[in-house]
C-alpha cells in the first residue's frame, strides 16, 4: 500500500518536470528564433545602409555632370537649354535656379531634382509620396539585384556665397541629397517585369553636400542622418 502511494506521488513529479522541460525548451527555442530575426533585420539593415552610402558618390557624378551620356548626346541634366524647353537639370547661376523652379512649378521635384521655395524637414513617409518624382539608380550601379534604390536633390541656396564672392567664391548652392533604398519588389510571372506594389522594407539617408565653387568637381561632405 504504501509502494502503491509512492508510484502515486512519483507520476505527477514526473510529469510537472516533463513539463517544465518542455516549457524551457519552447522558451530557449523562441529565444533563438527571436535573435535569428534580430540577426537578419541588422543584416538587412547594414545592406541597405552600404548601399546608400554607395549610391551618394553617383549622385555627386550625377550633380556635376560626369555620368557618361550617349555618344554625341548633351547632357541635359546639367544643361538649362534655352526658353523653349522643359526639362530640369542643375543649375549653376541663381538665374539658372529661377528657371528651374518655374519648370518645376508646384511639383516640387521632377526627376530627382528639387528647387523648393521653402525648407522642410520631411519624414521617411513624406519622401515616399515623392518617389513618383525620383530618379532611380540602375540595377547595374547597385551592389545587390534584390535591392533598389533612388535618390533627390534639394538644391538650396548657399548662405556664404555672396558674403565670400570677394574672397574666395563658393558655390551658389548647397545640396540636400536625400537616398531611398528597399527591397526590389517581386515579380509575377504571368505580368512580365511589372512590380507587385507591396509594403517593402526600407532605408532612407540624408546628407549634405556642397561644391568647392560653381564649376568645381570636387566638394565637400557636411553631415548625413538616417530619416524615420
Amino acid at each position: 500500500m504504501v509502494k502503491s502511494n509512492q508510484l502515486g506521488f512519483a507520476l505527477p513529479i514526473v510529469l510537472g518536470v516533463l513539463a517544465l522541460a518542455g516549457l524551457s525548451c519552447a522558451t530557449a527555442w523562441r529565444m533563438q528564433w527571436l535573435n535569428q530575426e534580430h540577426l537578419a533585420v541588422q543584416s538587412r539593415l547594414l545592406r541597405y545602409q552600404h548601399t546608400a552610402e554607395g549610391v551618394f558618390p553617383l549622385v555627386v557624378e550625377d550633380i556635376i555632370g560626369a555620368i557618361q551620356q550617349t555618344a554625341g548626346a548633351a547632357n541635359l541634366r546639367n544643361t538649362a537649354g534655352d526658353d523653349l524647353q522643359t526639362h530640369v537639370f542643375f543649375p549653376n547661376t541663381l538665374q539658372e535656379r529661377d528657371k528651374l523652379q518655374k519648370r518645376i512649378g508646384e511639383a516640387i521635384c521632377q526627376a530627382g531634382i528639387c528647387a523648393p521655395k521653402t525648407l522642410a524637414n520631411w519624414s521617411a513617409q513624406q519622401w515616399h509620396s515623392f518617389l513618383g518624382n525620383a530618379q532611380t539608380v540602375r540595377a547595374v550601379d547597385l551592389p545587390h539585384s534584390d535591392i533598389s534604390a533612388y535618390y533627390w536633390v534639394e538644391v538650396w541656396l548657399n548662405a556664404q556665397h555672396a558674403s565670400s564672392a570677394a574672397i574666395a567664391p563658393v558655390s551658389p548652392f548647397i545640396y540636400r541629397i536625400t537616398v531611398w533604398v528597399e527591397d526590389a519588389p517581386p515579380l509575377k510571372a504571368d505580368e512580365g517585369n511589372r512590380p507587385l506594389v507591396i509594403p517593402s522594407n526600407r532605408l532612407v539617408m540624408q546628407a549634405i553636400w556642397s561644391r568647392a565653387d560653381s564649376i568645381s568637381v570636387n566638394g565637400q561632405w557636411h553631415s548625413w542622418k538616417l530619416l524615420a
